[in-house]
């Protein structure tokens, strides 16, 4: 089997003849505990991992993105609004408010690249007047979330033996994403009318934004 067949039959329940091997990569700090305790400087991580469990090469297969985007359009601008006492209180670019150790910065809250421990101090989403405004950054027909060379890009992710895929959030999720899991469990008791609108509206965007892509 290729790889991406290998994956594609496992994604089906179907037979592949070895399980596709795609752990998540490392943290900063986890990769800099692995250098100290073995893994050589410079190394491929994903290449000795498979060495150390005795996988073979194409063990992987997994998706290969294509560029279709069901984030936000615009994103909240990264900045630090206040640094005080060892800490900084951010907004990200989901449009969180929270604080975080002045060890880090704002870009380790774009992705996971270390744990970074945060305290909340508001969501994007609060109020209704927040979500009429959060939802003017989910327009299904932003050109941008569609690129022109769709069909090329797909074309090139299989041929280099990978999957072509589309990254989207379930709507549990997403409505984490704008409320916080605190609050969009408090909304489930107090407003689940809220929450039914919320998880509506992301079921149409995403269902129109894969009807443009597909």
């Amino acid at each position: 089997m290729t790889p991406r067949e290998r994956y594609l039959s496992a994604l089906t329940f179907g037979s592949p003849d070895r399980v596709p091997f795609a752990p998540g990569g490392p943290r900063e700090s986890t990769l800099a505990a692995w250098r100290t305790q073995g893994l050589p400087e410079g190394a491929n991580w994903h290449k000795a991992l498979r060495g150390e469990l005795g996988l073979p090469e194409g063990t992987g297969g997994g998706p290969s993105g294509i560029g279709v985007s069901t984030r936000m359009i615009p994103e909240f601008e990264e900045k630090v609004l206040e640094h005080a006492n060892g800490h900084y209180v951010v907004q990200d670019w989901k449009g969180n408010i929270c604080e975080i150790s002045d060890d880090y910065d704002v870009t380790y809250l774009r992705q996971a690249k270390d744990f970074v421990t945060r305290r909340w101090i508001r969501c994007p989403v609060e109020s209704r007047e927040d979500w009429e405004r959060m939802k003017e950054r989910f327009d299904p027909e932003t050109p941008e979330r569609v690129p022109a060379d769709l069909a090329e890009r797909a074309r090139r992710a299989k041929e280099s033996g990978g999957a072509p895929s589309i990254s989207l959030s379930g709507p549990f999720w997403q409505m984490r994403e704008w409320c916080g899991f605190e609050g969009l469990c408090m909304l489930m008791i107090e407003d689940p009318e809220f929450v039914q609108e919320m998880a509506d509206f992301w079921r149409g965007f995403v269902s129109r934004v894969l009807d443009r892509a597909l």
